[in-house]
């Protein structure tokens, strides 16, 4: 995905009138995206096939009632990793967070075990992240129900 790709992605979600429920996201997320619901054991999981990833699952976590968070792949993962693709992930990583930077402001930067990130809360209590790790680029939507439990767990 390319960096304007990912943000604007994000400044949907950011955009949504939350609280939604995971059953609401998938919809809209199958609407505007076109991405896809697949239902194994009974339980519906949020796929994105559009961007042609290896692994095209969308983590879609929440209690019973609303959504906490939305993550995505913004590259493919591959296994074997190599200083090629390992610099691939670091430049990529790096215009994701300019991109967001433009649009959303400096952002907050942290390493967590080996896992860079950079995140922005937004006006409506939600956060944007993007982490870096040494297989795989991801984005994640937490939503502001999500960002009020963790205040209340105190992370």
């Amino acid at each position: 995905m390319t960096p304007a790709e990912v943000c604007d992605l994000m400044d949907f979600w950011a955009a949504a009138d939350w609280p939604l429920t995971k059953d609401e996201v998938q919809r809209l997320a199958v609407e505007r995206f076109d991405w896809s619901i697949e239902v194994e054991d009974g339980t519906p999981y949020l796929m994105n096939h559009v961007s042609g990833f290896t692994i095209p699952d969308v983590s879609t976590i929440g209690a019973r009632k609303h959504l906490h968070y939305l993550r995505l792949d913004t590259s493919d993962e591959l296994k074997q990793v190599t200083p090629e693709f390992t610099a691939f992930l670091g430049d990529n990583f790096t215009l994701m967070v300019r991109e967001g930077e433009g649009r959303w402001g400096k952002p907050t930067m942290r390493n967590f075990e080996g896992t860079d990130s950079a995140e922005w809360d937004r006006p409506s209590g939600g956060r944007i992240v993007f982490n870096l790790s040494s297989h795989v680029l991801s984005a994640m939507f937490q939503t502001p129900q999500g960002v009020e439990l963790d205040r209340k767990l105190g992370y």
